[in-house]
């Protein structure tokens, strides 16, 4: 039986969206109850779901160390070691749980599966994979958004493999396009980083298509986007940045046209739903051993719920034993 434990505390709107999202979870078949593991304060877990009316027969993992947003990484695991983020790793790294869910501090969950879990066999650096609905709404998954700014041109190699093996494995396309982030579509374009690992990705064990522009990115023209870190962090932030202009400004072109406000609201309903973060409930972290979700910090009900669909999508696919068997055919070929 899959377990996996959910931060209960990680957030800005924790713990009731991440028990709400847990119970919607076990409503649409996601995971069973038993499954879930609770990490946080137990007295006060008890308490919130008891007032939420919440009767699931969760497990806990006692953390009564609490981890806020002003609380940098390495105090976070110094000062107050018996946190969720911690504890969860741990419950991970035991083999007492197979995946671990957060929406706490991005930082603190990247640097307690750095030390706490093993990397996964080939992979020098592990890499935060999200994906996000592109044109026609067919979702494409962008590896590295901030794990690692400054990677050598084989961490891009490992991303490009784990991020294939992802995507066979939880959105189902047996060969992914991959492609490498550039500033133009020719193999002479680029830094020396981007033009060393293109040429190395040409020789892996994927789908390489050649390099990608930005305008590239939400046309479809590849399922995996591979980069740094740094670019992939602003890219992933510009790109909320703009989903929500697109919506305020819509939504105001379309009040100052005097449409039919059924119509209007049905118009941007669709829109918020094609750009919404919580499709897909979060990042992973790609190259620990063990199923790490990073989700939004402002995510509700709906977002953790569809990370625990998809953290346990990605173990049932078994994506670790495939990235490992890339890794190998990597570096034999």
């Amino acid at each position: 039986m899959i377990k996996l434990v959910l931060d209960a505390m990680g957030g800005d709107h924790a713990p009731v969206a991440n028990l709400e999202g847990a119970k919607l979870a076990v409503e649409r078949g996601f995971a069973k109850p038993e499954q879930i593991v609770l990490a946080g304060p137990r007295p006060q877990l008890q308490a919130e779901l008891q007032r939420l009316g919440i009767n699931l027969a969760f497990d806990f993992e006692d953390a009564p160390d609490i981890v806020t947003c002003h609380d940098s990484p390495v105090e976070a695991m110094r000062t107050k070691p018996r946190n969720s983020i911690a504890l969860g790793i741990a419950a991970v790294a035991q083999h007492r749980a197979h995946t671990f869910i957060s929406a706490g501090s991005t930082g603190v969950v990247v640097a307690a599966a750095s030390v706490g879990l093993a990397r996964l066999e080939g992979i020098r650096r592990p890499g935060i994979a999200v994906t996000i609905k592109g044109e026609g709404g067919v979702p494409f998954v962008v590896i590295d958004v901030g794990a690692n700014p400054q990677p050598k041109a084989i961490d891009l190699v490992h991303y490009a493999i784990m991020g294939s093996a992802y995507y066979r494995g939880a959105l189902g396309n047996d060969k992914p396009r991959v492609g490498l982030l550039n500033i133009g579509s020719e193999d002479t374009k680029g830094n020396p980083l981007t033009r060393e690992a293109g040429q190395m990705l040409r020789e892996a064990p994927i789908n390489f298509i050649g390099n990608v522009e930005g305008v590239d990115v939400f046309a479809g023209r590849c399922d995996v986007v591979v980069c740094d870190g740094f670019t992939g962090n602003v890219l992933l932030k510009v790109s909320e940045g703009c989903a929500e202009y697109v919506l305020r400004t819509t939504a105001l072109f379309m009040k100052e046209a005097a449409l039919d406000p059924a119509a209007s609201k049905g118009v941007l309903r669709k829109l918020q739903q094609r750009v919404d973060f919580s499709e897909y409930g979060g990042a992973q972290l790609l190259g620990v051993d063990g199923v790490v979700t990073i989700c939004h910090g402002r995510s509700g009900p709906e977002a953790i719920c569809n990370a625990i669909r998809f953290a346990v999508r990605s173990v049932e696919a078994e994506v670790n034993q495939h990235i490992v068997a890339a890794a190998r055919s990597a570096a034999t070929s």
